[in-house]
């Protein structure tokens, strides 16, 4: 094999040239006609050599959909996948000290002491303020990172906006420019040592949270900027997607069902079935039985010492997240299918930290037709986020830049983002040849050949087990719980109001309303009996086995 992404752009090509060759030799052929040649008997095609020429060319126009059916198989050395995507957190902001702390990381693009941001930049002469190494376990605010404040941040690609927004609404200055390094992130920054880390990976869209993830997720947000507003994503799912290819798949998520709830497709049965508690997940590596394809969701609520948000959101603890990102890699490590395993961790977008490295503008394709209503034409990427890649196929040390190699660069101005862990996915999982979802799949780098094993030496070096962190606070949760309820907390009480509440939320009185669940506790308390309804509700609707395609359950 000369590489994962040569292979499977040759294998593309052979394809796409034996389907066109079909398709001129039977163009006159409809699809009505295919469905005849079905009622079609044996008897009669022996009888007549015009049917049996009739029934074998509807067969070699067939072909190319049986091909596509099929994915176009490539053999690949990683069987499974696995994706945890964290939340709200720049490159810079977690990783960016690698550069000036890592001898066999200073070619990476990172920080070097005496960078510094604006304080304004409507009053440059105010001047700066340095970028330093003070990041806290849990921020005093949450740095503005909706739709327009970063492009402020942005600032016509200087990227010196990020304290002019927290100017504007009276936060704290030094928060979006105080950083961690190993010693405040030390899981993170080993494993970005120990394995591969991407320093040219930037989010999908330049704003929040859930139009990221839906990049993320289903390859577009359907000109959608802002967090989800109680009304299901009806784009179809990279879950679904892989199902129509019989590639397995599995969500796995702690306590909050959040984004695996808000697509239409994945409250079918068939699919509602595959997403499961994370518990499920740690049962399913250590006995070898992960799924192709994992996406691992983080816990945005706090029930007690030892259920507190871990999701790193900028009001949880990086440390607790931390703790989470060591639990899936040793138990990744202990599995039995360790060494078929490719293990990403990634972030969702920057949460309106600093991050000195101009975000992809050129050459950067909308996914499909859809503009926002602000005039966002999906035409360029968000701010550079931190991804990892892991796998006893990587290399120590290893810094993928903007591009892996020209085998994994669809274009002259392809670039890694999120949309990249998808159209990598479908190398390694042999459908390569499967339509993208939307054309910013299609153009997105891929990094196949970071486990390619003709290229790469399998690893016995790789530690079994990541440095020791430090206990959770014994009140972390209490001071979690007396917190003032976030947007992504807000956006579950409205899904949960109006999944579970339909009629109450048309008149005003969901009891979920933000009006009445004043803080985290509260809100906590009230999603886990939300979810528990409304998982009863999909469960019974698996029962019934109900295959009428319907998308809703309500």
């Amino acid at each position: 094999m000369r590489g994962a992404g040569k292979k499977a752009r040759i294998r593309a090509w052979r394809l796409r040239k034996i389907s066109s060759d079909l398709s001129r030799a039977c163009h006159h052929f409809s699809r009505a006609h295919l469905i005849t040649v079905g009622v079609h008997s044996r008897a009669q095609q022996r009888s007549s050599p015009g049917n049996m020429d009739f029934s074998l060319r509807a067969l070699l126009c067939m072909l190319p959909l049986l091909i596509s059916a099929n994915g176009g198989q490539i053999e690949s050395n990683i069987k499974n996948i696995v994706v945890l995507m964290m939340e709200n957190r720049s490159f810079d902001h977690l990783l960016g000290w690698l550069k000036q702390d890592s001898k066999a990381h200073a070619g990476i693009d990172g920080l070097v002491e005496g960078m510094s941001c604006l304080k304004s930049t409507r009053y440059p002469e105010l001047g700066s303020l340095n970028i330093t190494r003070e990041g806290l376990d849990v921020c005093q605010d949450d740095p503005q990172h909706t739709f327009d404040p970063t492009q402020e941040q942005i600032n016509n690609n200087m990227m010196n906006g990020f304290i002019q927004t927290q100017i504007d609404v009276h936060q704290s200055l030094a928060n979006p420019v105080s950083m961690f390094d190993q010693d405040k992130a030390p899981i993170i920054n080993t494993l970005a040592k120990e394995f591969a880390v991407f320093d040219s990976w930037f989010s999908s869209v330049p704003g929040p949270t859930d139009p990221n993830r839906c990049f993320a997720m289903a390859g577009t947000s359907k000109g959608i900027v802002t967090n989800f507003n109680g009304t299901l994503y009806d784009q179809q799912s990279y879950f679904d997607y892989l199902s129509g290819y019989n590639r397995t798949w599995k969500g796995y998520y702690q306590d909050d069902l959040w984004m695996l709830g808000a697509f239409e497709d994945l409250l079918i049965p068939k699919n509602s079935k595959n997403v499961q508690d994370m518990d499920q997940f740690f049962e399913d590596a250590a006995n070898g039985d992960l799924p192709q394809y994992s996406w691992l969701q983080p816990r945005m609520s706090t029930f007690g010492p030892n259920r507190v948000a871990n999701w790193q959101h900028p009001d949880a603890s990086v440390l607790e997240g931390e703790r989470l990102i060591k639990d899936v890699y040793e138990a990744l490590r202990k599995s039995p299918a360790w060494e078929q395993t490719l293990f990403i961790i990634t972030y969702d977008e920057h949460g309106g930290f600093y991050d000195h490295a101009t975000p992809p503008y050129k050459g950067v394709p909308a996914p499909d037709d859809n503009v926002n209503e602000n005039g966002f034409a999906f035409d360029r990427l968000g701010i550079r986020i931190p991804t990892i890649a892991v796998s006893p196929w990587i290399a120590k040390n290893t810094i993928v830049k903007s591009t892996l190699s020209p085998d994994e660069t669809p274009t002259e101005t392809s670039a890694f983002e999120s949309t990249s862990i998808m159209a990598t996915a479908n190398i390694l999982l042999g459908i390569s040849d499967a339509p993208p979802l939307g054309d910013r799949m299609g153009w997105a780098n891929t990094f196949a050949s970071l486990v390619d094993s003709e290229k790469n030496v399998l690893r016995d070096d790789c530690p079994m087990e990541l440095p020791e962190l430090p206990p959770t606070p014994e009140d972390l949760w209490l001071r979690q719980r007396e917190k003032p309820i976030n947007e992504h907390m807000e956006s579950q009480l409205l899904f949960y109001c109006e999944m579970n509440h339909k009629e109450d939320q048309k008149s005003g009185e969901c009891s979920g309303r933000p009006e009445l669940i004043i803080n985290q506790g509260l809100a906590s308390d009230w999603l886990k009996i939300e979810h528990d309804e409304f998982q009863t509700k999909l469960r019974e609707k698996e029962r019934e086995n109900f295959s009428s395609g319907s998308p809703s359950i309500r």
